[in-house]
């Protein structure tokens, strides 16, 4: 499971300026990691907000996880560009179904592709000039005692949005403070994000060794 995980973060959470510089540097796909093509969501610099039930509760989400099973957290929307091109997904990790066949009729999945320049909300959905849409990578800190407020949205479920600036968007549920592997982020451990902000950021745990 460690090797997978080690993967999957290299392929996904590095941002899309480590990818440019060292573009040789890629390992191999590991079990569950498939090449898609077609429209797909990338919520790799977004920042999300919570679901909350009727109740002023938190909305949970189900994913599942590397062991076969299922887990809960507290699910965020996420808004995410539509893009069109290859993307790499788990199909047997968050909530998809073994395969890179639509979730729904319109919907989308929320996967990953290598790329410098995507719209942001930050930046009101520019698609120019470059300055508006380029990636930057940050890693993120909190307190030791902290649950860190990082968003997984790497294969889970997305449904069409309003377009803004010409730009299609999907809304992306995906769970709060989870691994890339179904299980929690553990306290105070840091991350790494395309999102212009910390809070409630799309990205992943940063790997202890």
């Amino acid at each position: 499971m460690i090797g997978r995980m080690l993967a999957v973060c290299v392929l996904f959470l590095c941002g899309a300026s480590v990818f440019a510089q060292t573009p040789k540097a890629l390992p191999p796909l590991p079990a569950g990691i498939t090449a898609c093509k077609g429209d797909f969501a990338l919520c790799a610099a977004s920042n999300c907000t919570p679901v909350m039930n009727a109740d002023g509760t938190p909305k949970m989400i189900r994913v599942r996880t590397s062991a076969g099973g299922l887990a809960s957290y507290p699910e965020m929307s996420c808004l995410c560009p539509i893009l069109r091109g290859a993307s790499i997904a788990d199909v047997t990790g968050g909530n998809m179904r073994g395969s890179c066949a639509a979730p729904s009729k319109n919907g989308v999945w929320s996967l990953y592709s290598f790329r410098q320049h995507i719209p942001q909300a930050v930046n009101g959905w520019a698609t120019s000039p470059p300055a508006k849409t380029k990636v930057t990578g940050q890693v993120c800190t909190v307190a030791a005692t902290a649950a860190p407020p990082v968003v997984n949205c790497f294969s889970f479920a997305c449904s069409p949005a309003k377009s803004i600036n010409g730009v299609k968007l999907a809304d992306c549920r995906c769970p709060l403070g989870e691994t890339l592997d179904g299980g929690p982020v553990e306290l105070g451990q840091s991350y790494i994000t395309d999102a212009a902000q910390c809070a409630l950021a799309v990205g992943g745990p940063i790997p202890a060794n």
